[in-house]
């Protein structure tokens, strides 16, 4: 972690910049307002130790220019004994911590660690909406005129607070365009919530969208929070929605058009301000004409309607979402060859993928656990069943340690080996 350090005592400076070198920090030294501004823009320091009376201005400038330039960096701010109220101030306009001089050192460590974990697992949580937005980018992959259309629709979609329903078969990725819709909208930091109504039994759906008071039933000892509740200013996912009984439906059309929702039990509505996505693998015409679905709540749902065509009406677009998908999982599994195989994209164009991008995606993660390049190979000798066990053995661990980013102890542990015996499976 690089510390920028703002004291005009230079002394002081030295010794601070000592001190945090010796337990592995590194440094860069000012002692003016203007040389740590100029160390601002000169280098990328990930947190700043500025002193608040300085010979040329005052720490709140740096919060300031911070704030200006739009620079992610925490202030913790060095104060002499007395000016506990002056650092309470600069931490009501945006500064990260205050510490009293004469500083206490394990105090100081203490924050930089705290602050360093924290930044590690914005980090972490960066990269991992950033991992989504590019997985859910697959359901839009394609340049077929059918996917063009898709992917306006999806736009729209993002720029709105209406209600979307997605149409399509089993498998084209419904759900992953829901999670584009709302990681590209102004959502994109707030819950996603996904259900599966048809994976739920009828007489417990209710209980998990809408939650409920203790005592509101039976066995209902302590307050619980639905799902609506949790979607808070997000999105609620509702995959399957053709599945939801009537009396279910009804409830959520006021959700929809009133914005409240009232848990089991209870006697006061909540304020739900979230959006609501809708799925269903049933055509749009067939289930507005069912008799198990509110055509009411089809006309709410459906103010924005996306339907996902499947993978054999947009041949054009195969290969290249295959040679996205192998590409990813190949990545994923720490493998340096990432291009499709010629072999491959032969056998994908013969098949017709009634189960559509899901079941492409199996096909290629087998085809790369068990080497299968889709070419006739010879071999020289036929392979016992003790060798391909352990084959598949070393590459089910290598992928594992690769799903766990390299940390073997971590993979050990996932897979319920020690971790001597991991090591001892990939030299064998």
């Amino acid at each position: 972690m690089l510390v920028l350090i703002i004291e005009d005592e230079q002394r002081i400076c030295a010794g601070i910049a000592e001190m945090l070198q010796d337990e592995g920090f590194q440094t860069l030294e000012a002692d003016s307002l203007d040389k740590g501004l100029r160390c601002l823009e000169e280098d990328t320091p990930e947190v700043i130790l500025s002193d608040i009376n300085l010979p040329d201005g005052n720490g709140f400038s740096v919060l300031g220019y911070c704030k200006a330039q739009s620079h992610d960096i925490p202030v913790i701010f060095m104060t002499a004994f007395g000016y506990r109220d002056l650092a309470i101030q600069a931490i009501r306009q945006g500064a990260y911590d205050y510490i009293t001089k004469p500083i206490r050192f394990d105090e100081l460590f203490a924050r930089l660690y705290r602050l360093k974990e924290m930044q590690q697992l914005r980090g972490q949580v960066r990269r991992k909406a950033r991992r989504k937005l590019a997985e859910s980018k697959l359901a839009v992959l394609g340049n077929s005129r059918a996917m063009q259309r898709v992917r306006r629709m999806a736009e729209m979609a993002a720029a709105s607070n209406s209600p979307v329903l997605i149409t399509g078969e089993t498998g084209v990725g419904k759900g992953l365009l829901a999670k584009l819709v709302h990681t590209s909208s102004k959502r994109c930091e707030k819950p996603f919530v996904s259900v599966n109504c048809a994976s739920i039994p009828e007489n417990l759906l209710e209980s998990e969208l809408f939650g409920y008071r203790k005592g509101a039933f039976t066995g209902a000892d302590q307050h619980k929070k639905g799902l609506l509740h949790e979607a808070a200013e997000g999105t609620l996912f509702l995959d399957e929605i053709g599945n939801m009984p009537l009396l279910l439906q009804a409830k959520l059309l006021h959700v929809l058009d009133d914005g409240v929702f009232r848990p089991l039990g209870s006697t006061k509505d909540q304020r739900f301000l979230g959006r609501i996505i809708a799925a269903t693998n049933v055509p749009a015409e067939e289930l507005v004409q069912g008799e198990g679905f509110r055509s009411d709540l089809y006309y709410r749902l459906s103010v924005l309607t996306i339907d996902i065509p499947p993978l054999r009406d947009r041949q054009e677009d195969l290969i290249a979402l295959a040679e996205r998908i192998y590409a990813e999982l190949a990545t994923e599994m720490g493998l340096l060859d990432v291009s499709l195989p010629l072999g491959l994209v032969q056998k994908i164009r013969q098949q017709s993928w009634p189960g559509n991008v899901r079941q492409l995606r199996n096909y290629l993660e087998r085809s790369l656990i068990f080497k299968d390049d889709g070419e006739e190979h010879v071999a020289d000798e036929p392979q016992t069943l003790a060798a391909a066990v352990q084959q598949f053995e070393r590459d089910w661990i290598r992928r594992t340690i690769a799903e766990c980013g390299g940390d073997k102890a971590r993979a050990a542990r996932q897979l319920g080996i020690g971790l001597s015996t991991l090591y001892r499976k990939l030299e064998d």
